[in-house]
């Protein structure tokens, strides 16, 4: 079984960071991604966490390809780690994820980003759950978000600091997945730009590895916060624990965030 673009779900993750050309069979997924001046922030240097959305698609809808009609996976946790900044000139990025094995609760998957020149940039582990799934994701974005501006990532997504430590980003379309959560990329994105503003970077470090748990779904109808906790700060690494969360205080994720200085 393979499943084309036409089939993906295209929403506004998608279109913000210009995915297409998806191709996803029940072992084996790919997908194409632009690397613009969008992915540059003041902070982070470069958001090299906003990779993720393809990387999560990409190992997600692989696992979806080979699961039960009404099941539908949810990832428990994805880990990725960084080799290289991703190019800002708007070259294509080739993303490809493979089953490494699945039975009747979900699967494991990885993946991985290389540039044009066919070097590995990141790469991504995930692993995820079946749920009854009450409805499969719309198949298409909503056209008040195909015409996406060229602005850093953080702007798109109206990420602001709030309180010292803490990120809010406002209810958008551009974070919302198919099924109305904030997409678990876009969590990773997000909790990547909190914690190089929670550590005071100024464009000095970069993220070496992230690692998140998703514990309940974040409502992308809702303000979502992610609030840093830096438990370890030294000359060339600093380590840092965030929460995302709703309006309601209980955590949706919990990510560790590594960070470089280059």
């Amino acid at each position: 079984m393979t499943t084309s673009a036409s089939a993906f779900h295209v929403g506004g993750p998608e279109v913000m960071l210009r995915i297409g050309a998806v191709s996803v069979s029940a072992d084996r997924g790919e997908a194409r991604t632009e690397a613009g001046p969008w992915l540059a922030d003041p902070a982070a240097g470069v958001s090299r966490g906003a990779l993720a959305v393809a990387c999560d698609d990409v190992t997600g809808y692989l696992v979806a390809a080979g699961s039960p009609p009404g099941r539908w996976p949810v990832s428990l946790g994805i880990r990725m780690d960084f080799l290289a900044d991703p190019p800002l000139d708007g070259s294509s990025l080739h993303v490809t994820g493979e089953l490494v094995g699945r039975d009747d609760r979900g699967a494991m998957t990885r993946g991985a980003v290389a540039d044009a020149t066919g070097r590995t940039i990141a790469t991504v582990i995930q692993r995820s759950h079946l749920i009854d799934a009450p409805r499969t994701p719309g198949p298409h974005a909503s056209p008040r978000i195909l015409d996406v501006p060229d602005g850093p990532v953080r702007d798109q997504l109206g990420l602001v600091e709030t309180a010292p430590g803490v990120l809010t980003m406002s209810p958008t379309l551009l974070s919302a997945n198919g099924m109305g959560s904030v997409h678990g990329g876009i969590l990773i994105c997000a909790a990547e730009l909190a914690a190089a503003s929670g550590v005071g970077a100024d464009g000095d470090l970069r993220t070496t590895s992230v690692d998140i748990t998703y514990v309940r779904p974040c409502d992308a109808a809702q303000t979502a916060t992610f609030a840093t906790e830096v438990t370890h700060r030294g000359r060339s690494l600093s380590v840092v624990r965030v929460v995302a969360a709703n309006q309601g205080g209980k955590p949706a994720a919990i990510a560790t965030v590594v960070l470089q200085h280059i």
